[in-house]
């Protein structure tokens, strides 16, 4: 739920800049795809960083562990990219929710087995209230990338 805090703090504080004039930031569809690219890149740079914490999330029956993390980081990193290139950003915004899908086994098997990420990661309560969390961020990145815009 980091990232998904990265993600409101960004979309809150580009929506300022917004209100304070900057006219490019006024789309607010525009603001939703910066703010998902800003929270892809982020997590998907984690993973290079940090890959220890994202091997212990992983299901022991996947085969790969190690590369699995890497691809799925740079999945993140240029699915967040993408999103910024209005040509593919649809496409774009598909992957990273096939992609969300896809690893949504390794959050399910940090909260059956409580495992230890450390800090708060390692509570019992965030690990299942970060489930639910996956699918607002599908809905988030449907809203902001795929849906179309509504003519006013």
């Amino acid at each position: 739920m980091t990232v998904f805090a990265l993600l409101i703090i960004t979309f809150g504080l580009l929506t300022l800049m917004a209100h304070l004039g900057i006219s490019t930031l006024s789309n607010l569809q525009l603001r939703g795809r910066i703010a998902t690219a800003i929270m892809f890149a982020f997590a998907g740079i984690m993973h290079f960083v940090k890959p220890d914490i994202f091997l212990k999330m992983m299901p022991v029956w996947l085969p790969w562990p190690y590369e699995l993390i890497l691809i799925s980081g740079a999945a993140e990193i240029f699915g967040g990219i993408g999103l910024l290139f209005p040509s593919i950003s649809r496409i774009a915004a598909w992957g990273l929710i096939i992609l969300l899908l896809a690893v949504f086994p390794a959050n399910v098997n940090v909260a059956i087995h409580n495992i230890q990420l450390g800090g708060y990661m390692s509570h019992s309560l965030y690990q299942w209230l970060r489930l639910p969390f996956q699918f607002v961020l599908i809905f988030w990145i449907y809203y902001f990338s795929i849906r179309k815009q509504k003519s006013t």
